[in-house]
C-alpha cells in the first residue's frame, strides 16, 4: 500500500488517502480559491542504479536513441512510446504515453539520468506544447525507493499542470507553474505557484534550480530568451541531493487520454552553463546568436516613446560570428530593416531603428530576427508594443472609460473628466470619493451599482477583500491582481507577512500606471475575478463620430468580452442590448501582462463605432460558465478616432508611405485616389485590423471600400 497525499495550502498541512501499488491521485478542490489539486504517481522503475557523480550531462537528442545514461520509467512498456521527431536541423525526443485502465493509470512516462547532485541546475526545451489536459515535470534532488521505485521516493518537483482546475467543461480554464516537495509515498505540498497558461503550439525553456534550501523555477518563452515569462522561488531543508530528471503524464479524469510531450536540448548539473547576464538566458543550442537585451525591454510594453530609437544587442556566447547584415526587424508585418543601424559582424552586434521611425499613439507587434554567417544558426524575438502617450489619453480626441467605473443608483453617471479617486498605496489620506469619482468610500454617500440595472455579476453576495474599489458591490474591483504568484518573494513588502493569510499579504501586480494616477501614489484599479455572463453597463457623453475601440486586458487563458449599446432605458432592469463586436482576448500566459485588445465585428475585421451624445455601452464576459471564471481583468475601455491611412509603394514588398493624393470619408468608409500616374500597391493603415472590400471606377479616380 503506497501513502499519498497532496496539499495546495500555504500552511504546509497535509491530507492522506491509501491507495493502490499503483496511483494516481487528484487532489479535491476546496471552496476557496486557493486550493488546486496535484497530480501524483507511483510506478514501476526499469532500473535503479545510482552511481554517485557531480559531471553535468546533457542531451539534444540528435542521435536518435536514449543513451543509456537515462533511467526509463512507467507502468507499462507497452504503452509507452520514445520518437525522435525532426526539430530544426536535429532532432527532439517525443514521449507518448497511453492510459494503463487494467491499473488505473492514466499516460504516464519519465526519464531520469544517474547522476546525484546536492546544487543542480537543469534545464529543457518543451518543443510544440501540446494542448491536452496533462502535466509537465522537472524532478530534482529525487530519491527512489519502495517495491517499484518512485512509490517511496522523495525529492523537490518543478510541474506545470494544463488544467489546474480539472478537465471537465465547467473547469476553470488556466494552468499553473509549481515547485512541490515530495515525502516518501509522495505527500506532496506545495510551496510556490504561479498562475499562467503555455500556448498550444509554442516552444519554452523550463529551468529548474537548487542552491542550498533555495530552490527557483523559471519559465521562458524560446522566442524572448531576454526576460523569463515567470519566476517562481522557495525555502526547503528537506532535501539535500538526489537525481534529476523528466516526467510526463495525462491528468484527465476519464482516463482516456495519452501524455504527449515533445523534448529538446536537455541539461543538468552543478550550476548553470549560460553565460548571458540575468534574467537573459544564453540560447540553448550554442552558438546560435540571440537578442539578450532590447528597448522596449518588456515584451508587452506600455507606453514606448515614439521618439526613442528601438535598440538591441544580440550575442553568441561564443566565438561564432553574426551576419549583421541578414538581420531583420519587422513592425505589424512590415519589414523595415533597411532602416536599422547595424555594428559590424562579430560574436555580438548592437542594432538601432532610430527615433522618429515609429507613428505615435499606435500599436506594433514586433519581431527582430538574427543569423549566424553560416545562415545555419539563428533565432527570433518577439514582443508587442504600444506608442500611446499619457497626453493622448487625457485629450479630448478620445474617450477612456476606467472599467471600474460602471454606472451606479440605477443608470448615475458621472460627467467626464471625471476624476480619479481611490486609496493611496502608501497609506496617505484617501483621494477624492463620496461622489467626485467612482470610489465607493465609507459614509452616507454611496456608488454601490444595481444589480440588474447597472451590473449583473454571477458572484451572488460581496466578497470580502476582493472588493478595493467598489466595496458594496458583487462586482469585484482590484487594486491589482493578488496571488497571481504565490512564493517566498511575491508580496507586499509594507505588510508583515503571514503565511497563514497569504491573502492579505501577496504582492499586487498591475498594469503600467498612468500619471493621472501616479501623482497622487494611486495604482490601476481593474475589474477582476469577473465570470461568463457577467456585464456592466457604462454611460457617457460622445461627441459625434466614428471611432474605433480597444479593450487593455490581462489574460492567462483565451476569452472574450463582448460591447454593446443599450437601446433601451439604461434606468430600469430588462434592458435590450446591439452589440458592436467581441474583444478576442488571447492568451497572454499570465493575467498581469496587459495588451491592447481591439474590437471585430462579426468578419474579424476591426468594428467602427459611430456615436454621439448620451450613450450606455455595456461589456459582457465571453466563454462558458465556469470554464472561462477568471481568466481575465480588464483595466479600461479605449475608444479613438476612427482614423484610416492608405499607404503605397511602387513594389509589393514596399516600402510603404501614406499616400498624400489619397482622400478618407471615415463616415462612408471609402478612400478615393487619382488613377493617373505609374502603377501602385497599397494597403491600410489603421489601429486595428481592416481590408479593402472592394474598388470601383469614375472618371480620372478610383474608390476603395474597406
Amino acid at each position: 500500500m503506497i501513502d499519498c497525499s497532496c496539499n495546495r495550502d500555504t500552511n504546509k498541512t497535509t491530507n492522506s488517502l491509501m491507495r493502490n501499488q499503483y496511483v494516481l491521485h487528484y487532489m479535491s478542490e476546496k471552496p476557496n480559491h486557493r486550493s488546486q489539486r496535484l497530480a501524483l504517481l507511483a510506478f514501476a522503475i526499469t532500473a535503479c542504479a545510482l552511481p554517485l557523480g557531480v559531471n553535468a550531462q546533457s542531451d539534444n537528442f540528435d542521435s536518435g536513441v536514449l543513451s543509456s545514461s537515462w533511467i526509463k520509467m512507467y507502468a507499462n512498456p507497452a504503452l509507452v512510446s520514445f520518437e525522435f521527431p525532426t526539430v530544426g536541423s536535429g532532432k527532439a525526443l517525443r514521449i507518448q504515453a497511453a492510459p494503463f485502465p487494467a491499473a488505473g493509470l492514466p499516460g504516464l512516462a519519465a526519464i531520469m539520468q544517474t547522476n546525484t547532485y546536492s546544487d543542480y541546475y537543469m534545464a529543457v526545451d518543451l518543443v510544440n506544447w501540446a494542448v491536452q489536459d496533462q502535466a509537465f515535470v522537472l524532478c530534482a534532488r529525487f530519491q527512489p525507493g519502495g517495491n517499484i521505485g518512485l512509490d517511496g521516493g522523495s525529492g523537490m518537483i518543478m510541474n506545470y499542470d494544463a488544467a489546474q482546475a480539472g478537465d471537465s467543461a465547467t473547469s476553470r480554464k488556466g494552468g499553473e507553474l509549481q515547485i512541490n516537495s515530495i515525502a516518501a509515498g509522495f505527500k506532496t505540498i506545495t510551496v510556490a505557484a504561479c498562475e499562467l497558461t503555455l500556448m498550444p503550439g509554442h516552444s519554452y525553456r523550463v529551468v529548474f534550480q537548487g542552491v542550498g534550501s533555495l530552490y527557483t523555477g523559471q519559465l521562458y518563452d524560446l522566442m524572448d530568451l531576454t526576460a523569463p515569462l515567470a519566476t517562481i522561488q522557495a525555502t526547503d531543508a528537506t532535501y539535500s541531493a538526489g537525481i534529476c530528471g523528466i516526467l510526463s503524464f495525462s491528468r484527465d479524469n476519464a482516463g482516456v487520454e495519452t501524455t504527449d510531450v515533445t523534448l529538446d536540448n536537455y541539461y543538468a548539473g552543478a550550476a548553470s552553463p549560460s553565460l548571458a547576464t540575468a534574467p537573459a538566458l544564453m540560447h540553448p543550442i550554442s552558438g546560435t546568436p540571440m537578442v539578450d537585451t532590447r528597448a522596449p525591454a518588456k515584451r508587452w510594453q506600455n507606453f514606448f516613446n515614439p521618439a526613442n530609437p528601438i535598440t538591441f544587442t544580440a550575442k553568441t556566447y561564443t566565438t561564432n560570428v553574426i551576419n549583421a547584415a541578414a538581420t531583420k526587424l519587422r513592425l505589424n508585418g512590415l519589414d523595415v530593416s533597411s532602416h536599422l543601424t547595424l555594428s559590424a559582424n562579430g560574436a555580438s552586434i548592437t542594432g538601432s531603428l532610430p527615433g522618429g521611425e515609429l507613428k505615435t499613439n499606435g500599436i506594433y507587434s514586433a519581431q527582430i530576427e538574427v543569423t549566424d554567417i553560416s545562415g545555419l544558426l539563428s533565432s527570433t524575438n518577439t514582443f508587442w508594443f504600444d506608442t500611446f502617450s499619457d497626453a493622448y489619453l487625457a485629450s479630448a480626441a478620445v474617450k477612456v472609460i476606467e472599467c471600474e467605473d460602471y454606472n451606479y443608483s440605477s443608470g448615475t453617471f458621472q460627467a467626464d473628466p471625471i476624476p480619479v479617486s481611490g486609496v493611496p498605496i502608501d497609506g496617505t489620506p484617501q483621494v477624492n470619493g463620496a461622489g467626485v469619482g467612482y470610489y465607493d468610500s465609507p459614509g452616507a454617500f454611496s456608488t454601490a451599482g444595481t444589480e440588474g440595472v447597472d451590473f449583473h455579476s454571477s458572484q451572488t453576495s460581496i466578497s470580502g477583500g476582493w472588493n478595493d474599489y467598489r466595496s458594496n458591490d458583487a462586482v469585484m474591483t482590484g487594486e491589482g491582481i493578488r496571488q497571481e504568484i504565490e512564493d517566498l518573494v511575491h508580496f507586499d513588502a509594507q505588510l508583515p507577512w503571514d503565511p497563514s493569510n497569504p491573502d492579505a499579504t501577496y504582492a499586487r501586480p498591475n498594469d503600467y500606471t498612468r500619471q493621472k494616477y501616479s501623482v497622487s501614489n494611486l495604482v490601476e484599479y481593474l475589474v477582476i475575478r469577473t465570470h461568463a455572463g457577467d456585464w456592466l453597463n457604462y454611460t457617457r457623453s460622445f461627441t459625434a463620430g466614428s471611432y474605433f475601440a480597444l479593450l487593455r486586458a490581462g489574460s492567462f487563458a483565451p476569452t472574450s468580452v463582448t460591447l454593446s449599446q443599450v437601446t433601451s432605458d439604461p434606468t430600469q432592469p430588462n434592458q435590450t442590448t446591439s452589440d458592436f463586436g467581441v474583444f478576442t482576448i488571447p492568451d497572454l500566459v499570465r493575467k498581469s501582462n496587459f495588451s491592447y485588445i481591439p474590437l471585430l465585428d462579426s468578419t474579424g475585421l476591426g468594428a467602427i463605432l459611430n456615436l454621439s451624445g448620451a450613450t450606455t455601452l455595456r461589456l459582457t464576459m465571453g466563454g462558458a460558465t465556469g470554464a472561462d471564471d477568471r481568466v481575465e481583468v480588464l483595466n479600461y475601455l479605449l475608444l479613438v478616432p476612427a482614423q484610416v491611412a492608405l499607404q503605397s509603394a511602387t513594389s509589393v514588398s514596399g516600402p510603404y508611405a501614406d499616400d498624400g493624393a489619397a482622400t478618407v470619408n471615415t463616415a462612408a468608409r471609402t478612400i478615393t485616389i487619382p488613377t493617373a500616374g505609374t502603377s501602385k500597391f497599397y494597403r491600410l493603415n489603421a489601429i486595428v485590423p481592416l481590408k479593402i472590400r472592394g474598388i470601383s471606377l469614375s472618371g480620372n479616380a478610383a474608390t476603395l471600400q474597406y
